[in-house]
């Protein structure tokens, strides 16, 4: 193969990439952040809001008592977690405590 059908090839692979690369997208902004779910230390409420330091501010008192908690998706049930400077792995890295299996940011909220 010839330097110029080398340069041609890369060129077209590269194309290629980029043309199938940007229709991956799910359509969702990556700046826009997605809410999580915390439960509120006052009134043992679950919450969803934008992500923040914990304690987060709760958005209905003003007040910083939320924690977050994450969702067990065989018991059904969410849990708090420690923050991260008790834990400092993934969130993804915690595990139901009944279980023993990775736990979810997304679930259903308690009514």
């Amino acid at each position: 193969m010839s330097l110029s059908n080398s340069v041609a090839a890369t060129l077209l692979l590269f194309a290629l990439t980029v043309l199938f690369a940007t229709g991956c997208s799910d359509g969702s902004p990556a700046d826009v952040p997605v809410d999580v779910v915390y439960r509120c230390s006052e009134t043992g409420e679950y919450v969803s809001a934008p992500p923040q330091p914990v304690p987060a501010v709760n958005p209905d008192t003003g007040r910083a008592t939320l924690q977050r908690a994450l969702y067990c998706s065989r018991c059904q049930h969410w849990y708090v977690v420690p923050p991260p400077n008790v834990h400092n792995g993934p969130v993804a890295g915690y595990l139901c405590p009944k279980h023993k299996l990775a736990m979810q940011e997304q679930g259903p909220l308690p009514e």
